[in-house]
C-alpha cells in the first residue's frame, strides 16, 4: 500500500506541474484555431440532406403521370387497405431519396425517405477533438483528489489551518469536476434533440421552420463546443494555479504550524 500511495503522489505532482499547463496551452491553441472561429458558423448551418417540398411535388407529379398511363391494365383489390411501398436502390450514403406508395382505397400518397441522414460533420469533428480533453481532465482530477486525501493528516484538536486548505482545495476541485461531467451530458442531449428534429423534417418536409430549427440547433451546439473548450482551458489553468500556490501546505499542512504554549 505504501508503494501505491507513493505512485499516486508522484503521478499527481507530475499532472499539476507538467501536464496541466501543457493541456491548457493545447486548448488555448485550439480555441484560437480556425476550426473554432466564429467564421465557421456559416458552414455549420449546412442544409440537411433531405428532399425538399419541391422535390416531393415533382416526384408526386411523375408518379401520377405514370399511374395514368397504366390505369387500363391495373386491377385494384377493394377489400384491402394496406399501404405498399416501393424500395429504393440508392446508395445509403447518398442524399435520401423518395419512394411513393398509395393506399389502395383512396390513393393518398405516402412518402418514404430512403438513405442516411448524416450528423453535422463540423460538430462531429469538434466532439472528437474535445472529448479526449474531457476524459483526461476527469481521470486526472480523480488522481489529484486521492492525492490530496492521502495528504490529510489524522484529526487532532486545534492546529488545523493547513488541513482546512486541503479541504478547500478538494471542494474547489470537486466543483470543477461536476461542471466538466455536465459537458458530456450536453453533447448527448444535443444528439437526441437533433434526431427528434430530423424526424420532424422527414414527416413534414414542407414546413421550412423544422429545417431552420436543425440549422439553429447546430449553430447553438457549435457555440457550446467553443464554450466547453474555453472552460476546459480555464479549468486546467485554475487547478494548476490553485495547487501550485498551496502545494507546500497541501503536502505538509502542519509543518510550520507548531507553536509553543508558553
Amino acid at each position: 500500500m505504501d508503494d501505491y500511495s507513493t505512485k499516486i503522489k508522484l503521478s499527481a505532482e507530475h499532472l499539476i506541474r507538467v501536464v496541466f499547463p501543457e493541456k491548457a496551452l493545447e486548448l488555448d491553441t485550439l480555441v484560437s484555431s480556425p476550426v473554432l472561429s466564429f467564421s465557421e458558423v456559416s458552414k455549420v448551418r449546412a442544409e440537411t440532406r433531405l428532399p425538399t417540398a419541391d422535390d416531393i411535388v415533382a416526384h408526386s407529379n411523375n408518379v401520377t403521370s405514370g399511374d395514368d398511363r397504366h390505369n387500363s391494365t391495373s386491377t385494384l383489390n377493394t377489400n384491402t387497405t394496406k399501404k405498399r411501398r416501393t424500395d429504393s436502390t440508392d446508395n445509403a450514403n447518398s442524399t435520401p431519396s423518395i419512394s411513393t406508395s398509395r393506399t389502395v382505397d383512396v390513393g393518398t400518397p405516402v412518402y418514404v425517405f430512403n438513405g442516411v441522414v448524416p450528423s453535422n460533420p463540423l460538430i462531429t469533428i469538434l466532439e472528437e477533438k474535445l472529448k479526449p480533453f474531457i476524459f483526461h481532465f476527469l481521470d486526472s482530477i480523480a488522481i489529484i483528489k486521492l492525492w490530496i486525501q492521502l495528504m490529510i493528516p489524522k484529526v487532532e484538536d486545534g492546529n488545523n489551518f493547513g488541513v482546512s486548505i486541503q479541504e478547500d482545495s478538494l471542494a474547489e476541485i470537486r466543483t470543477l469536476e461536476t461542471d466538466v461531467t455536465q459537458y458530456l451530458d450536453l453533447t448527448y442531449k444535443y444528439l437526441v434533440s437533433r434526431g427528434e428534429l430530423i424526424k420532424k423534417v422527414a414527416k413534414y418536409p414542407h414546413v421550412d421552420d423544422y429545417r431552420r430549427s436543425v440549422q439553429s440547433l447546430d449553430e447553438k451546439q457549435f457555440v457550446s463546443m467553443r464554450f466547453i473548450a474555453l472552460e476546459l482551458r480555464n479549468h486546467y489553468t485554475s487547478v494548476h494555479d490553485l495547487l501550485m500556490k498551496n502545494l507546500e501546505k497541501i503536502k505538509r499542512p502542519r509543518s510550520v504550524q507548531t507553536h509553543s504554549m508558553y
